[in-house]
């Protein structure tokens, strides 16, 4: 059965969240994108917006120095939604932080309008990111 283009889109998303090309990022993305981070950490929030979006995840690499890479193991979607499941790692202050999680990304027009960050670990991401 071949992969869904949505699929296709947050593949590429992965790889220019690794990368840190958001140059790429900010094409797949809507420009009115609401992106869901949970928890309590220093970048828990709703970035609201394609600019905010983008400088979260320049955030990110900021913070680690870099290090912020996350793997994409499974991806599943349709004509409006894809559930990824990740392993993100990352080294910052002497500390590692390596956990798996969950996104799902809700589309609209070939694009990702929204999308809900889950850590199997919430906690840890929260002292992590603190």
């Amino acid at each position: 059965m071949p992969e869904h283009p949505h699929v296709k889109i947050v593949r590429q998303g992965y790889d220019a969240v690794n990368n840190g090309d958001t140059d790429t990022l900010a094409e797949l993305i809507a420009e009115n994108v609401v992106w869901h981070v949970p928890g309590r950490s220093s970048i828990a929030g709703d970035y609201q917006g394609r600019e905010t979006t983008c400088a979260y995840f320049d955030r990110l690499h900021e913070l680690t120095n870099g290090t912020y890479q996350t793997e994409l193991h499974v991806a599943v979607g349709d004509d409006e939604h894809v559930i990824s499941v990740d392993h993100s790692s990352a080294r910052r202050n002497g500390s590692t932080y390596d956990e798996n999680g969950l996104v799902v990304f809700r589309f609209r027009d070939g694009r990702i309008v929204e999308a809900w960050q889950i850590s199997m670990s919430p906690y840890a991401h929260d002292a992590f990111f603190a």
